[in-house]
């Protein structure tokens, strides 16, 4: 997780703090040792957090055992667009060999591109603003040469939800 209201539950792993770096560096270090590449992915989730400060690109709850998710101004979207920079650049230091972020299963990512829970009538109404925001935010801190990929849901299985056709005209 980028930030810590954007872990699923209080138990994931983040890279939102420098005191990160250290222990993920040593697994990335043994990983080296094997000659194997090793990535990490980087996320939010968004309305589908069960941490405390829920933000998403709506105000509308995963569902009725969720909390109400606050929407995110624009401000609040600059600082988790920031917030994957600087966990991109704590990958980078800990030597991970590539970045996959997490844009799935109505994640954050997600959650701005989909016409299912983005109702937004700013300039993040075309939620791949966000997404765009994101990966060049990432790419200051995370070197070309290295991998970078974005995970999708295919098909999200709702009347106004994405199919791999949205995504192809986007990507």
């Amino acid at each position: 997780a980028v930030l810590p209201n954007g872990r699923i539950s209080y138990e994931d792993l983040g890279l939102w703090d420098d005191a990160h770096i250290a222990p993920l560096k040593k697994i990335v270090d043994a990983v080296h040792s094997y000659g194997a590449k090793i990535g990490v992915q980087l996320s939010h989730a968004g309305r589908k957090s069960r941490t405390d400060s829920i933000v998403s690109s709506t105000n509308i709850p995963f569902s009725d055992h969720y909390l109400m998710p606050e929407m995110l101004d624009e401000k609040g979207v600059k600082e988790v667009v920031k917030a994957f920079g600087r966990a991109a650049k704590r990958a980078h230091e800990a030597g991970f060999d590539s970045i996959e972020l997490h844009g799935a299963h109505g994640y954050l990512i997600a959650q701005f591109i989909s016409d299912v829970t983005n109702q937004r009538t700013d300039k993040y109404a075309d939620g791949v603003v966000f997404l765009e925001e994101v990966i060049d935010e990432v790419l200051k801190y995370f070197p070309k040469e290295k991998i970078l990929q974005l995970r999708i849901s295919a098909y999200e299985y709702h009347d106004l939800g994405m199919t791999p056709y949205d995504w192809a005209s986007i990507i």
